[in-house]
């Protein structure tokens, strides 16, 4: 009978030591597999796309926060993105940040397989698309650098950085129409957190970076990265409200300090027509403040923190191509399912 005992207790200290085993091996992060390397975003210079219309329309999807691409809440967002994909006029696609939630604990956690899902979708709309890294993005699961490297494997997505300053993705898209230059886009990493674990901040490399690339160009420039700065606030209390745009009935933005020195250095250059962003999961606005507008869109999916009371929505911006006048340059739109 003690021998019988002993062979039980040595097959539950078994069984246990497996469903160990197993836990650990399901906690364990998924890894992407690459086959290209981050290190060619930096050969890829900045892009440039044939507008086929004066009206340029770009639709920014930001805040899905993504599990797997296969939870009920990642299946929930994804069908509802494709309804409005399908529905929608578009000439690209910014996904604008927090595509891919950061600290989630689930089991069912794989970013991976998420950014497949995510390329697979949008990609297969043949128009050209790209990302500006959130703060969550690359958390855990993989860096921003990962994310961008493996969606270099597909046949529409655009990058561009330049090597040696902060972030991971920083380039200019041009748009051509009637055989010049009409207008431009500037993508940017807003970073994510510092070593003390607060929000990071756009740092003084990226934005020299950004105004000696405006300088270059005579044409309005639309910037999109995903954290806003102080001077939201500002337009939102000094600005004009875009009419027909929702907006909240008190600023919802809390928003990065560190974010002041994209401000002031940006504040008096010529040609910015737009700062669009995401981050604040609450109702979405457009005011005209200092000659630009300064555009925030609501979170994206129902993982999202604030889904329970915001329902998913994405904005469609629409550029006139015709006109460098930048009050009048831009009509912007919520969409939903």
């Amino acid at each position: 009978m003690k021998k019988f005992k002993k062979y039980i207790s040595i097959l539950l200290l078994a069984a246990v030591l497996a469903a160990c085993a197993f836990a650990l091996a399901a906690c364990k992060d998924k890894e992407f597999t690459l086959e290209h390397s981050y290190s060619e975003v930096y050969t890829k210079g900045n892009a440039t796309i044939e507008a086929s219309s004066a009206a340029f329309r770009i639709l920014k999807i930001n805040d899905t926060h993504l599990v797997s691409g296969s939870t009920k809440k990642d299946q929930k967002t994804l069908d509802g993105l494709k309804t409005v994909l399908d529905r929608t006029q578009f000439d690209m696609i910014i996904l604008d940040g927090d595509i891919f939630e950061g600290y989630s604990a689930k089991l069912s956690f794989d970013k991976p397989a998420a950014a497949k899902v995510v390329g697979d979708l949008i990609d297969g709309y043949g128009k050209p698309w790209t990302f500006a890294p959130g703060n969550n993005d690359g958390q855990r699961g993989g860096s921003n650098e990962d994310i961008i490297a493996y969606w270099l494997g597909y046949e529409h997505f655009l990058a561009g950085n330049i090597e040696g300053i902060n972030g991971a993705m920083q380039f200019f898209i041009d748009i051509n129409y009637d055989g010049r230059l009409a207008h431009s886009i500037a993508i940017m990493d807003s970073l994510s957190l510092d070593p003390d674990d607060n929000y990071d901040y756009i740092k003084r490399d990226q934005t020299e970076a950004l105004i000696a690339g405006i300088e270059e160009r005579s044409t309005l420039v639309s910037i999109f990265f995903h954290m806003p700065t102080p001077a939201f606030e500002k337009a939102y209390t000094e600005g004009e409200a875009y009419g027909s745009f929702p907006f909240s009935d008190e600023y919802p933005v809390d928003d990065i300090p560190g974010n002041a020195l994209f401000d002031e250095l940006t504040a008096n250059i010529n040609n910015i027509g737009l700062i669009s962003v995401g981050h604040v999961h609450s109702n979405n606005m457009a005011y005209y403040y200092n000659g630009r507008y300064y555009q925030l869109s609501s979170l994206g999916g129902y993982g999202a923190v604030g889904s329970d009371n915001t329902s998913p929505s994405y904005t469609l911006t629409t550029v006139d191509l015709t006109t460098t006048d930048s009050r009048t340059a831009y009509a912007f739109e919520k969409l939903s399912a």
